[in-house]
């Protein structure tokens, strides 16, 4: 905040002011009435499409990254004209794709009136995870730009908004990886905390199949030839629950148990599916491990089961959808360094727990990135039919960022 002086920073919270209501809100309102769940493709792009219009008044120059399998929409990198090659970039980073397709009917962005008229609370699919995130992002540059164009001139940014994060950012990962190596920090505009807290850590996570072989026989004129993969199976689901470990921050979790053809038959196969979580790389390797180990040798010969289903074969499928997101001394600074803003414009802070859910910034920080998370504006239950967001709080991290921008243009 020291190389932001009083004057910039009045001018900078007047110019949020001015576009807050006229531009800003009705953004986000058009934004949000467009439907973009992630695996409707052309909803996203035309969601995209919105966001391309505001970055190319900004003067931001984009570029489009395809998905190479042709399921998810393009993914967009906006750069400032100082973000030229060779220069250090800070990434403003956010998703325009949401977990709500249209056949749900939440398609509309709502208002709650006030006594006095419209009130702070606005509701509709994406209005909190994350499409107000992104608006943060746009007016913040958008502030600095109308009030100090030299001071934005000078300022190396590049804004990513892919368009797969909701299912883990399968296609979009690599856009993070190549540009990792360009950036000197991160901020991603996931929805804020309830007390304005800073996300500096998140879970990993992984999505894992087990599927288990065994032999299909008639179960009433030959049930002893048969090998039951269910069976089998249902004695393994203890051995993977048994993974979870609370004290070390480890969960497995069997979600999905799916197996046989007929009651009169001997299942042949049966799977399950297998969430799991960690803190660290350490542990994500172990778990792994594990996992890896009870596909490659069901039972062990000091295991009691019945003979017959020792003959049963396992396969894995699936990996690591997330790497951890870990704290860092450079992610401690750059969160001290957004705080003194966030606390100017009448935000709190301080560093929230250890979050559960994964997002982008899991990806960056695991590429070396210093990053920071949860800095757009707090609401509630995303994922949610009943999802809300404030505007008072949308107001104040556009201008906080703004802020942050503003120092990090001058610094």
């Amino acid at each position: 905040m020291s190389t932001v002086d009083s004057s910039l920073r009045e001018a900078l919270a007047v110019a949020v002011d001015e576009a807050f209501e006229r531009e800003q809100v009705p953004f986000v309102r058009r934004l949000v009435n467009q439907p973009s769940f992630t695996g409707a493709k052309d909803d996203v792009e035309a969601a995209a499409r919105i966001v391309d219009e505001l970055a190319a008044q900004l003067d931001l120059q984009r570029s489009t990254v395809p998905d190479s399998t042709g399921t998810h929409a393009d993914h967009r990198v906006y750069s400032s004209a100082a973000a030229t090659d060779g220069r250090r970039c800070v990434a403003l980073v956010g998703h325009v794709d949401t977990v709500f397709p249209r056949s749900m009917e939440f398609l509309q962005f709502s208002r709650d009136d006030g006594p006095d008229g419209p009130g702070d609370i606005i509701r509709g699919p994406g209005v909190l995870d994350m499409k107000s995130g992104l608006s943060v992002i746009l007016f913040a540059i958008a502030a600095l730009r109308r009030t100090a164009p030299q001071t934005m001139a000078r300022l190396p940014v590049v804004f990513v908004c892919n368009t797969d994060e909701e299912v883990g950012s399968p296609s979009s990962e690599p856009v993070f990886r190549e540009l990792a190596p360009r950036l000197s920090e991160a901020l991603v505009f996931e929805a804020g905390r309830e007390r304005d807290e800073i996300v500096t850590a998140r879970k990993g996570g992984g999505m894992f199949e087990l599927v288990v072989h065994g032999k299909a026989a008639h179960a009433g004129n030959d049930h002893a030839s048969g090998v039951n993969a269910i069976h089998a199976l249902a004695l393994l689901v203890g051995r993977i629950e048994a993974i979870t470990d609370y004290s070390r921050g480890i969960t497995v979790n069997v979600g999905v148990i799916e197996g046989g053809s007929s009651k009169n038959t001997v299942p042949a196969r049966a799977r399950c599916l297998i969430d799991t979580r960690f803190d660290t790389m350490r542990d994500a390797e172990e778990v792994i491990g594990k996992l890896r180990a009870i596909a490659a040798q069901p039972f062990a010969p000091r295991d009691w089961v019945p003979e017959r289903l020792r003959a049963v074969t396992a396969e894995l499928r699936g990996d690591m959808t997330r790497p951890p997101m870990e704290a860092s001394a450079a992610a401690q600074a750059l969160r001290l360094r957004y705080e003194a803003c966030a606390r100017a414009v009448g935000l709190g802070g301080g560093e929230a727990p250890r979050q559960g859910g994964g997002s982008d910034g899991n990806l960056l920080a695991a590429f070396g990135v210093p990053t920071i998370d949860g800095l757009g504006p707090h609401g509630k239950f995303f994922h949610q039919t009943t999802e809300w967001s404030s505007l008072a709080s949308l107001r104040r991290r556009t201008t906080a960022l703004a802020l942050w921008l503003a120092s990090r243009a001058g610094g």
